[in-house]
């Protein structure tokens, strides 16, 4: 009797472990899989190249750029290095009344969420004519103007935090145009009908 006891009790710890260890499994999937959705929306908008400012009122016989005209200069082929590791955000960002309760959360949380290991650039799908690779973190080390010479920009993408539900989420995206030419920004996304969309772009630095 003891040692049936013992065997059912063995096969219920063994069920629950499987349980634990496959949802463990399919947690990491899905947050990898919308980790790379983001990215990739990323790309699609802070890799567009650079939009030429509304000519000055001094020359207002100039017209400004057609729709055409910006979809043409938006769809241009880019060639975008992109910083090979996911950073960790170690700064502290501040309460804001504009952000959501929810938003101001996973502001918060980025601090302790994060992501380690190297980025895979074949699980980022983009559909705009952009050159992905990764950036040799020597070459830049060896020459500060390794990227301006070589690339149109330079992308660092950050942890993710995410609402329990993984509607919601926020991150950080550095974008480095030449030395000392360069910005990093707060990026709210939020997913509807499966898909994720840019709310609201903060940026907070600019060098």
């Amino acid at each position: 009797m003891i040692l049936k006891t013992v065997t059912n009790m063995k096969s219920i710890f063994f069920i629950l472990f499987c349980s634990f260890f496959i949802f463990g499994c399919n947690d990491k999937q899905v947050k990898e899989k919308n980790t790379y959705q983001i990215i990739s929306v990323l790309i699609e908008e802070f890799g567009k190249p650079i939009i030429p400012p509304p000519p000055p009122k001094e020359l207002s016989h100039l017209k400004p750029l057609t729709d055409k005209q910006l979809d043409s200069i938006t769809n241009q082929e880019q060639k975008i290095c992109i910083f090979p590791i996911f950073r960790r955000n170690k700064k502290n960002f501040n309460y804001k009344k504009e952000y959501d309760e929810e938003f101001n959360e996973l502001v918060s949380d980025l601090k302790s969420s994060y992501n380690i290991g190297k980025i895979d650039i074949s699980k980022i799908k983009i559909d705009r004519p952009y050159q992905l690779s990764l950036v040799d973190t020597v070459k830049v080390r060896q020459d500060r103007r390794y990227v301006e010479k070589n690339f149109d920009k330079l992308l660092s993408f950050y942890n993710v935090s995410y609402n329990k539900k993984r509607t919601k989420a926020v991150t950080i995206i550095g974008v480095g145009i030449g030395r000392l030419n360069g910005y990093t920004s707060l990026v709210f996304l939020e997913k509807t009908k499966g898909i994720w969309k840019i709310k609201h772009i903060d940026t907070f630095s600019i060098s």
